[in-house]
């Protein structure tokens, strides 16, 4: 039973990250698409090596392949409301931004052009941080302290947003929390003459983006590149190699869980073919009252099965338990729903059958006069 319970909680967390990673996989696909390329400045002084001079450069050059541009900063501030404070994470950005990332709204409104190239002391809030403060995501028109300014909030962001992606260069913040205010309020320049750390490029059609690749390094400088100040990064490519991964994990751990699995099997085998020999006369006695080979037959076929449902059980509980702790220490997206606990007792189901059916065989085969004779 112990091993039939540590092979079904294998299998389940096998299962829920197989379904959390599809799920997770879809929801990013949806949101960054496959024609989306992310330029960030990764120079070691902080300093943005992204400006407006290479937005109008882009412009000019691939205007006709691009649906939208948007320049961004990042940056870590406090926020106040009353009493309260919270930590969040700034993106300052343009009306675009929404476009690119797919951003859903509860309440208000984005960004638009105006709030840009007037400076408008506003902000998106997301829907986590509205919660946080608020305590409701209904808080249009009200105020808030950003660092040491007032804001007016015009919008917050739905709660089915895109979460934080973490690929191998690519760390994408949650929008639940984060805030979302005009690129040029962050910044003193003019606005015609901003620096940013991340420019998001949407194409419109993903099959240009290695044409376009040749030109974006011209624009942007090869030797930024070569430098390693600036990274291009197409998030679709890196989803796809996470969703790789994710696939030879899952086949590995389901090797494992398969293994025990099959050791657990064998245990409870082994078992019901003792226990056939040790009660070869209860046997014999069963069938010169009348049993049949079907009665013993079903009579051990049901005992190894129970055990194996009840092994079973055990390894859900035990696999809920170990995918909590899986997607706590590595992050991983983990999904337990209907299909998950219907596999594992499937499993369970027929780890019984296959450990019950030959000593059942076995039983049932014996002679009533040889059994009563032991």
């Amino acid at each position: 039973m112990a091993g039939i319970a540590i092979g079904i909680a294998g299998f389940v967390v096998v299962v829920a990250m197989g379904q959390g990673a599809r799920q997770e996989f879809a929801r990013a696909v949806g949101a960054l698409g496959t024609n989306t390329v992310i330029v960030n400045s990764t120079s070691e002084d902080g300093l943005p090596q992204l400006n407006s001079a290479m937005l109008f450069s882009l412009q000019r050059l691939m205007g006709h392949e691009l649906s939208a541009m948007a320049p961004v900063l990042h940056k870590y501030t406090n926020v106040y409301i009353n009493r309260k404070q919270q930590r969040a994470h700034l993106v300052g950005s343009n009306a675009v931004y929404r476009e690119v990332f797919s951003l859903a709204l509860a309440d208000g409104r984005f960004l638009a052009p105006y709030d840009v190239h007037r400076r408008q002391r506003v902000a998106v809030l997301g829907y986590d941080v509205a919660m946080a403060l608020f305590s409701t995501s209904r808080v249009s028109g009200r105020t808030l302290r950003i660092g040491n300014e007032w804001f007016t909030v015009i919008g917050v962001l739905a709660a089915d947003n895109l979460p934080g992606l973490k690929l191998s260069s690519l760390q994408a913040s949650d929008s639940s929390q984060s805030i979302y205010i005009p690129l040029t309020v962050m910044t003193p320049k003019a606005v015609n003459d901003l620096e940013f750390s991340q420019l998001l490029l949407k194409f419109t059609n993903d099959l240009r983006i290695p044409a376009a690749t040749p030109l974006l390094h011209r624009v942007f400088g090869a030797s930024q590149f070569e430098q390693q100040k600036l990274e291009m990064i197409v998030p679709y490519e890196l989803l796809i190699k996470k969703k790789q991964f994710q696939a030879m994990l899952e086949v590995f751990l389901l090797g494992i869980s398969t293994i025990i699995l099959a050791v657990g099997v064998a245990g409870v085998l082994n078992v019901m073919l003792v226990s056939v020999n040790t009660r070869r006369n209860e046997i014999g006695l069963r069938r010169a009252v009348g049993a049949t080979r079907i009665d013993i037959l079903q009579q051990f076929m049901v005992e190894g099965v129970i055990l194996a449902i009840i092994g079973g059980s055990i390894g859900l509980f035990a696999g809920w338990g170990l995918g909590i702790v899986v997607a706590s220490w590595f992050e991983l997206p983990i999904v337990f729903d209907l299909k998950t606990i219907l596999s594992g007792l499937v499993i369970s189901l027929l780890a019984g059958v296959l450990s019950a059916i030959y000593p059942a065989i076995k039983a049932a085969s014996l002679k009533p006069v040889e059994a009563l004779r032991t």
